[in-house]
């Protein structure tokens, strides 16, 4: 296990999402607050690269994990300084589970790398396809912490602020993560109703994770988590791994199909979910995919 050092530099001025979310993520796996300084000064990151009892994040030009330097921008190859964190101490963090870390990685971390990096000029992407933009991914949202650039102690007032939202929502991931792990045995027990329809005995949050690997599943039938007090007994959903290439029946042939239509207490327009009062109206609907 890796000793996380209590020092850390990274860059003045403005801050991003991937310095913040790499001090969130080295905070959390230490326990304790780090002591932060932000500075470009040459002459004291000069010194601090080659002392691996400093971490030096994002700033330094230098990418030695053996050192505690994660930079990357002498590399545009290299991962943002989240990603390059993660990478070196994400599966210590989530104890050795790799399936864990490569979830958190795919849902959080590689969100921050795509943006900061620019991969496959994903900015453009965001711009033209995402309501105002880059303003809505988490990037931004981290970004939005800034104040005036050169008012120092301002700015570090809001890092700190920036990097306790970035360790709420790495605790919800993580959180998520780990949840959705511990449910594949549920996932691994399904029963498949036809080659495309998969049921599961419990609900499983996870399941479109796992369906993924298998081209052939479309819709998945599960216990609803959540109850109506209204309804006796145990609801159904049923939800389609992907509602534009397999939508589910419109409400109004769900309702011609089925014995009792009241028993469909809702079904979303987007037609990617229904709910049933019981599993017989749903397996009816089964049949109508």
């Amino acid at each position: 296990m890796t000793t996380i050092p209590d020092q850390l530099i990274t860059h003045n001025g403005s801050f991003h999402a991937d310095e913040v979310f790499a001090v969130a993520i080295l905070q959390r796996l230490k326990g304790a607050h780090l002591h932060i300084t932000r500075t470009r000064h040459p002459d004291l990151l000069g010194k601090v690269i080659k002392d691996s009892s400093v971490l030096v994040v994002d700033v330094g030009l230098m990418y030695d994990p053996a050192h505690n330097n994660f930079d990357h921008h002498q590399d545009r190859d290299l991962k943002s300084a989240a990603g390059l964190v993660w990478e070196h101490f994400g599966l210590q963090l989530c104890g050795g589970n790799t399936d864990v870390a490569l979830l958190v990685q795919e849902s959080l971390i590689d969100l921050v790398d795509q943006t900061d990096t620019n991969q496959n000029n994903i900015l453009k992407t965001i711009d033209e396809h995402l309501p105002g933009g880059t303003a809505g991914t988490v990037s931004g949202l981290i970004g939005a912490f800034n104040r005036e650039p050169d008012n120092d102690a301002l700015q570090m007032e809001q890092f700190d602020k920036a990097v306790k939202t970035a360790a709420t929502f790495l605790e919800n991931t993580l959180y998520e993560a780990e949840k959705i792990v511990a449910q594949k045995p549920i996932w691994e027990t399904r029963q498949m109703l036809t080659p495309q329809v998969v049921r599961l005995e419990q609900y499983c949050k996870g399941w479109k994770r796992w369906a993924a690997l298998e081209p052939s599943i479309r819709f998945c039938l599960v216990p609803r988590a959540s109850k109506n007090e209204l309804v006796e007994g145990q609801q159904w959903q049923l939800t389609t791994i992907d509602a534009e290439a397999y939508p589910l029946p419109t409400l109004e042939t769900m309702q011609a199909g089925v014995s009792n239509a009241n028993d469909i207490e809702f079904a979303h327009k987007a037609r990617f979910l229904a709910v049933f009062n019981n599993e017989a109206t749903a397996l009816e609907v089964v049949k109508l995919l």
